[in-house]
C-alpha cells in the first residue's frame, strides 16, 4: 500500500486533455513526478496498479489511452 504520496489535478488536465476517473490520476501522478527537473516518471508498472488500485493488465490499458 502506497502511504505517503499526493497529486495535483490541474484544471487543464480535465478541460483540456478531456481526462477523467483513473486516467486522469495516472497522467496527474506522472506529471507530477516528471515536474522534478529530469522530467521523466521512474515508478514501475507496479506501483502504478497499487496507486490506481487496479491489475497490471488494467494499468496497460491506462497507460495506453
Amino acid at each position: 500500500m502506497i502511504k505517503k504520496n499526493y497529486i495535483v489535478i490541474q484544471g487543464w488536465m480535465i478541460s483540456e486533455l478531456g481526462l477523467s476517473g483513473n486516467d486522469l490520476l495516472a497522467y496527474a501522478l506522472i506529471y507530477g513526478f516528471s515536474q522534478d527537473g529530469e522530467g521523466t516518471f521512474r515508478g514501475s508498472l507496479s506501483y502504478l496498479s497499487a496507486f490506481l488500485c487496479v491489475s497490471k493488465r488494467n494499468t496497460i490499458e491506462i497507460l495506453k489511452r
